[in-house]
């Protein structure tokens, strides 16, 4: 039962909280008279009431009793089967959450209240954008884990505390930058030039063309099969004649096995690099992304129609390369807006000088 005790001049309740197992104890910021002690009382037993009535709900709706930490323990096996990036990614997540909650506390310590002040205190460590982004989406992630597993009772996060992805430039490959690497590509060994032709041939991720073998390829048909690590989908695209030829001299090169040679995508991203820096292009943001964003656009600027450039790219959902449609649109209004043919303004003028 709740209960009223003094402290000093000021008046207390305590409580015992069937959820976590403590004892807790908390001002009532009344002094000790007689008026506040029969309030203190009346109050004691209301709260009492109400935390019966919540401790029922709980037990109605399921509402399982562990810690943050056994919880999150169970959220890892749920998701032992993803990419060890996606799994360093919800332990980092981990790390910053549990400099806020206290592992050992109870799950129920993770209210709408204590979750969004979590979001709110962020502020203070002047995280990049898109990190506190990555923060939330794993919060959320995590929260609707609880959900689901009866951890907590289900919330939803006021949207104007938690934080949105930042905006940037998409960077593409110039022309003349794109040019410059081609010339220079043969001084490289056949193993990055394979690299180099798949990216830029297929728009694919790092990730689904780094395990790529030589019997995904079907030079008959001319169709290259994948598997995404991402989508976690099998996959069949077409391959583009200039690519053929250069999939045919690798394939005769190795025989069989992988086509690409690089342990993991990290050396991949490391050698593409190294090649940027040798032609002067390290400045300019470039890096194993800008392949794939260069070939959506320029899938775009050659009419192809949204519904193919999601399956050639292995997008999901149509909506994310509707996404970078829309940020590529502007060169090709440009581009049909010189189409457009007015009266030049600069004879206009000349015709008004003329008749002054």
């Amino acid at each position: 039962m709740a209960s009223i005790y003094k402290k000093g001049n000021r008046l207390y309740i305590s409580w015992y909280d069937k959820l976590s197992g403590k004892r807790i104890n908390r001002s009532l910021n009344l002094t000790v008279t007689p008026e506040n002690i029969r309030k203190a009382e009346q109050f004691a037993r209301e709260f009492q009431k109400e935390l019966d009535k919540l401790y029922q709900n709980f037990i109605l709706k399921g509402i399982v009793k562990s810690s943050i930490k056994k919880a999150f323990e169970h959220f890892l096996k749920i998701n032992s089967f993803k990419n060890p990036k996606t799994i360093k990614e919800y332990k980092n997540f981990y790390n910053k959450f549990t400099q806020y909650f206290n592992e050992n506390d109870p799950c129920s310590e993770i209210t709408k209240s204590t979750s969004e002040d979590f979001l709110i205190s962020l502020q203070k460590y002047h995280y990049a954008q898109n990190t506190l982004y990555g923060i939330t989406k794993n919060l959320k992630k995590f929260l609707n884990f609880l959900f689901e597993y009866n951890y907590i009772p289900i919330f939803k996060l006021n949207s104007d505390v938690t934080y949105k992805p930042e905006v940037k430039q998409v960077i593409i490959f110039s022309l003349s930058d794109l040019e410059l690497m081609l010339s220079r590509l043969e001084e490289k060994n056949d193993n990055f030039k394979t690299t180099f032709y798949l990216l830029l041939f297929t728009g694919l991720r790092p990730s689904d063309i780094i395990n790529i073998k030589t019997e995904d390829i079907d030079f008959d048909h001319k169709l290259l099969r994948y598997y995404s690590p991402k989508t976690r989908t099998y996959n069949i695209i077409p391959i583009h004649e200039d690519l053929v030829p250069l999939l045919k001299h690798r394939c005769e090169q190795i025989t069989n096995g992988r086509l690409i040679d690089y342990a993991t995508i990290g050396e991949m991203g490391k050698a593409m690099r190294r090649f940027f820096k040798s032609l002067g292009l390290d400045k300019k943001g470039y890096d194993l992304r800008t392949f794939r964003k260069t070939y959506i656009s320029l899938l775009y600027m050659n009419n192809v129609d949204l519904a193919s450039a999601k399956r050639l790219v292995g997008h999901k959902e149509l909506k994310t390369t509707e996404k970078y449609y829309t940020v590529f649109s502007a060169d090709k209004l440009r581009n049909e807006l010189s189409k457009l043919k007015l009266p030049s303004v600069t004879t206009h003028h000349k015709k008004e000088n003329d008749e002054l």
